[in-house]
């Protein structure tokens, strides 16, 4: 596309990372579907863009490398002639579900780095091109986890959790450039992420073989090891909310003159912004009965690795 062609594109440009699949994926297509918004769908692999619809521009980037994010920020910066009118921080991991003090601490770190640092570095090179242009929204893909922290996902509600507190501080630093700063924290969506977990904690020695694969044979939790592959897929149950419907919701919020800084979507997410404000010992109680905590312990005695 020629500078001048460039320059009377009508069309705002959208980026977003994590497009490989699941919900970065319907959010690209969801976008592009519009007609009048330029997407740049971005994953660590640019071939898994592949069957992206052709109009949708791809763009190889890892967020946890800041030479790949350098280097993609140049290519959509100079492509659109210094112009980005929608961030969309969506890439992130789940290397992490289990027991916090059996959990590797190199798969909470690549847990955060993906999540949290990542999503930082992304902004930092997308935020210059907003203030010079006076205009723009951030959106970060937060989750319910970070307000409903669940048994065996401390470290991803932890990562999540520093999204919505740092977006909640971004927001406040960047209004006086007329930059929106959106959280977006889905409920139930249908996606991979569960089959995702697995493979990604078995590619990062976090499982050996087992009856379930989740937890090593020696772990301590090994008699609930049920209970981790519960909340693995716990998501993932009854009927999730479609990921279009997701996208489409978003797409809607951003595209707003005044988005609202918190937008809870999908099944679950108002119950879990509702039990937010429920006394400690209530939530505890509630979670205990749903993910059958009691069961942590039990027959301790009989079990050898304690």
């Amino acid at each position: 596309m020629s500078d001048l062609a460039v320059a009377k594109d009508p069309r705002q440009v959208v980026v977003i990372t994590g497009c490989s699949s699941g919900l970065g994926r319907s959010m690209a297509i969801e976008f592009d579907a519009q007609g009048t918004y330029r997407v740049f769908a971005t994953a660590r692999n640019v071939e898994s863009l592949r069957e992206l619809p052709a109009g949708i521009e791809r763009v190889r980037l890892d967020v946890t490398d800041s030479d790949s994010i350098k280097a993609a920020f140049k290519v959509i910066t100079d492509s659109t002639q210094d112009r980005i009118d929608i961030l969309v921080n969506n890439a992130g991991v789940n290397l992490a579900v289990g027991p916090l003090v059996e959990t590797p601490a190199d798969n909470i770190r690549k847990t955060f780095d993906a999540n949290f640092f990542g999503l930082i570095a992304v902004t930092q090179a997308a935020v210059p091109s907003m203030i010079r242009r006076r205009s723009g929204v951030i959106v970060n893909i937060g989750s319910v986890a970070a307000i409903a922290c669940m048994p065996f996902g401390a470290p991803y509600s932890a990562s999540k959790a520093a999204v919505h507190a740092l977006s909640d501080t971004l927001r406040l630093e960047l209004a006086g450039f007329g930059i929106k700063v959106v959280v977006v924290a889905p409920g139930a969506i249908k996606s991979s992420i569960a089959d995702n977990t697995l493979k990604n904690q078995s590619a990062h020695g976090s499982s050996e073989s087992g009856d379930l694969g989740y937890l090593p044979a020696d772990s301590m939790y090994k008699h609930v090891e049920d209970l981790v592959k519960f909340r693995a897929e716990f998501s993932q149950q009854g009927e999730p909310t479609p990921s279009e419907t997701f996208a489409r919701n978003v797409r809607k919020w951003v595209s707003a003159n005044n988005p609202g800084a918190y937008l809870f979507t999908g099944k679950k997410s108002l119950t879990v912004w509702i039990s937010y404000y429920l006394p400690t010992r209530v939530k505890d109680w509630i979670i205990g009965r749903i993910f059958q905590i009691h069961r942590v312990g039990e027959n301790a005695h009989k079990n050898k690795n304690i």
